[in-house]
């Protein structure tokens, strides 16, 4: 069996400017990158590097990276929080209970609009 990738790395065109997107989490729209614009949403991966749309975005596709990812952050949250998604395309501390996504964890604590370091995961979504 050959390996293919060493990490699961995409390069996939942008549904809009993504140029100012790092760390924002996306989803598939017929096999073009859209920033998830629902909690809810089924995200694919998190761009690493946007472009616009001329370019290609690269994104880390969530529950393969074998390295850790910047994340745009939507709140507050904690050192080694767990993250969920926001309606933004963000992530935010984990609210614990209800319908949401979890994306990762954080390695680091921040606040909104900032970007931290986080582990990625296979989205889990909760009801």
């Amino acid at each position: 069996m050959a390996i293919v990738r060493d990490d699961p790395i995409i390069a996939m065109t942008p549904t809009a400017d993504h140029s100012d997107y790092e760390g924002y989490f996306v989803k598939n729209s017929s096999g073009s990158a859209a920033l998830c614009d629902s909690a809810s949403d089924d995200p694919l991966g998190v761009i690493l590097d946007g472009e616009d749309t001329d370019g290609q975005d690269s994104i880390g596709l969530l529950g393969g990276m074998r390295k850790t990812a910047h994340v745009k952050l939507a709140g507050t949250v904690s050192q080694f929080g767990l993250i969920q998604l926001t309606s933004a395309g963000k992530a935010e501390a984990d609210a614990g209970t209800g319908a949401r996504v979890i994306v990762g964890r954080v390695l680091e604590a921040g606040v909104a609009d900032e970007k931290v370091e986080a582990i990625l995961f296979t989205p889990v979504a909760y009801t």
